[in-house]
């Protein structure tokens, strides 16, 4: 989808006869691509269309919809915890206030974020908006607080990286930001778009906060009717929130048959580490999904760059999945290639 690392290709291919060689993902690409307007939408009650290659099932920690206020250990991966919170200044539809710990974003609405940096120190306070992106240190304090008048609903991750993820480093909290954030939120509507023949892209990385232990995140939109390409995500598992559309999330474990989730506003799914998998639009308008990685920096490898590599036939017997299949969805991103060339 953006990026790729060498090394972690090579990972990959290590069954195979592709030749070695140096390379390396520039981690101090950051901030670089962007998001739409629109992406806030009701919840939509009609069933996506049906799958192409495979059964549908929901996951077993999944929620439907908004009603999900914490999962504990969700998809049995401990130390990882995912919030949803709804403020609301009346008091009838949500909380006034809530924890402000770890990764998130605002989803909807604007609230206030009041940050404690160190104990004693002078508090920082910032108003954060729809599509806006935040990481606390874990030896700040920090809240949320509505705003009043307005309701917001916010996403809350908190678990540290996984292994064998790089160190950002430290930086000045107080520092200016060319984004506009205090060093501890990022805006991330104000990134311009990266476009893809299945719609657009952004990212946020790990240096657009001045938090040592911030993650990664991708917003995606996907245009009705298209889907991402079939992709990995080598360093990292990741977390993905559906906030607007309705569609699908279809895993491509290796050895095991494609098992593919439906998505709607509020629908959590998880991707292990290095298993492949790709986005679906079934309904009529655009389809927005956060990823949640658990690294420093955002990374992939898409389908086209292993067929670049390898064959269709030793790339659907590395992943015991049928050349068929593996031919359809190189198939289907040619497609929409030339389509968007078109356009």
């Amino acid at each position: 989808m953006a990026s790729f690392d060498q090394h972690v290709f090579q990972r990959l291919l290590r069954a195979g006869a592709m030749e070695h060689t140096e390379g390396q993902a520039d981690a101090s690409r950051r901030r670089r691509l962007g998001f739409g307007a629109g992406w806030i939408s009701r919840l939509r009650d009609r069933r996506p269309a049906s799958d192409h290659s495979s059964p549908r099932h929901d996951g077993p920690d999944s929620r439907q919809g908004w009603s999900w206020s914490e999962q504990v250990a969700p998809f049995g991966v401990e130390g990882v915890r995912v919030h949803h919170h709804m403020l609301d200044a009346s008091g009838q539809g949500g909380a006034q206030h809530c924890p402000a710990a770890g990764w998130g974003m605002i989803v909807s609405g604007s609230a206030i974020l009041e940050i404690e940096p160190r104990k004693g120190e002078a508090q920082l306070r910032d108003l954060l908006r729809a599509g806006d992106v935040w990481s606390v240190p874990a030896t700040a304090n920090a809240w949320f607080h509505c705003c009043e008048d307005q309701a917001a609903s916010v996403i809350a991750f908190i678990g540290g990286r996984e292994a064998n993820t790089s160190d950002p480093g430290l930086c000045n909290p107080f520092a200016d930001d060319t984004q506009g954030g205090s060093g501890f939120h990022h805006r991330l509507m104000a990134q311009p778009a990266l476009d893809r023949p299945w719609g657009s892209l952004r990212v946020v990385e790990a240096d657009a906060f001045c938090d040592p232990d911030a993650l990664s995140a991708a917003l995606i939109e996907v245009s009705p009717s298209s889907q991402t390409d079939l992709h990995w995500h080598l360093n990292t598992a990741v977390w993905s929130i559906c906030l607007e559309g309705e569609g699908s999330l279809t895993q491509v474990p290796a050895g095991i048959s494609p098992q593919t989730t439906f998505l709607k506003p509020g629908q959590v799914g998880h991707v292990p580490r290095a298993e492949g998998y790709y986005l679906r639009n079934d309904g009529q308008t655009m389809l927005t999904v956060l990823e949640i990685f658990r690294s420093d920096h955002y990374h992939d490898l898409s389908l086209h760059e292993w067929l670049a590599a390898s064959s269709v036939e030793s790339i659907a017997a590395h992943l015991c999945v049928d050349v068929g299949m593996i031919a359809r969805l190189s198939h289907a991103g040619e497609t929409q290639g030339r389509l968007s060339t078109r356009l």
